[in-house]
C-alpha cells in the first residue's frame, strides 16, 4: 500500500488496455507517477479483462492501480446497472488494490466491503465532479465530509473553475479539509491543478495517452511541474529529473 503521508501523489490515467501495459512495461523507477488509474469505462466492453495482466505487474512492482467505472451522470461512459456495475468492480479487484466509486453510488458499502476482503486491503476513493460550477464552499465541504464519513476512505472533489472566486473556494475546502482529500479544479488553464496539489491536494491526475478531463496534463509534465513547485514532492522523485 502506498503511504499517503508521503502525498502528493500523482496518478497516470490510462484509457485504453494499451496504456496500462506500456505502464507496466516500464521500469518502476521511471515511471513518472506514484499510481495508475484504468478508466475501465473507457475500455473496449467497459471491463478490464483486456487490461488484467498488466495490472497486476503493475501492483507486483509497487505502483498501485486505481479502477475507475465512471458514470454518465458523473462524467463517465457507464450506463449499465449498478448490479452489473459491482460485478465488473469485484472482477477488477482481483488484479487491482485501489477503487474509485461515486458520491451518489448506491455501491459505495459494497465496494468497500469488497476492499476490506481483498488480501492485502485496499484504497477506497468516492468522488463528487461538477462539470457546470464550483458549488459554494458549504455544499463542497458537506460532500466532503460525506465521502470522509467512509473509514479510510480519499474524498475526491472536482468541479468547473470559471473565475478566481471558484478558485478561493477551492483553495478554502483543501485548507478546511487537508486530511485525505483531493480537490481538482477543471478549467482552461491546467496552473490550478497543479498548485491544488503543490497546496496539499492529495491526488493529482494526469493522463498516459490522452486527456480525460478539462485541463489535464499529461502524467510526465504533471510531475515536471509539481516537481518544480512543491519541495514536499520533489524530495521524494529527485530519480524521475
Amino acid at each position: 500500500m502506498l503511504d499517503l503521508g508521503r502525498g502528493p501523489l500523482v496518478v497516470g490515467v490510462a484509457d485504453r488496455p494499451a496504456a496500462l501495459a506500456r505502464a507496466a512495461n516500464m521500469a518502476p523507477a521511471a515511471r513518472p507517477y506514484d499510481l495508475v488509474e484504468a478508466r475501465v469505462d473507457l475500455f473496449p466492453g467497459q471491463q478490464l479483462d483486456l487490461g488484467a495482466a498488466a495490472c497486476a505487474r503493475l501492483e507486483a512492482t509497487g505502483t498501485p492501480v486505481l479502477v475507475t467505472l465512471r458514470t454518465v451522470a458523473q462524467g463517465g461512459r457507464f450506463a449499465g446497472d449498478e448490479g452489473e456495475r459491482l460485478r465488473r468492480f469485484r472482477a477488477a479487484l482481483l488484479a487491482a488494490s485501489w477503487v474509485d466509486v461515486e458520491d451518489d453510488s448506491p455501491l459505495v458499502e459494497e465496494v468497500a466491503a469488497a476492499l476490506a476482503a481483498r488480501p492485502g486491503g485496499g484504497q477506497l476513493v468516492i468522488s463528487h465532479h461538477d462539470f457546470v460550477a464550483t458549488p459554494p464552499l458549504d455544499v463542497l465541504l458537506q460532500i466532503a465530509d460525506r465521502c470522509h464519513a467512509q473509514p479510510g476512505a480519499i474524498a475526491k472533489l472536482a468541479t468547473t473553475v470559471t473565475g478566481d472566486a471558484d478558485r478561493d473556494t477551492l483553495f478554502e475546502l483543501l485548507a478546511r479539509r487537508p486530511g485525505r482529500t483531493c480537490v481538482i479544479g477543471m478549467a482552461a488553464s491546467s496552473g490550478l491543478r497543479i498548485e491544488l496539489a503543490a497546496r496539499g491536494s492529495l491526488l493529482a491526475y494526469g493522463y498516459l495517452d490522452a486527456p480525460t478531463a478539462p485541463g489535464q496534463l499529461s502524467a510526465k509534465e504533471t510531475s515536471r511541474r509539481l516537481a518544480a513547485v512543491s519541495p514536499r514532492y520533489a524530495g521524494r522523485t529527485k530519480r524521475r529529473r
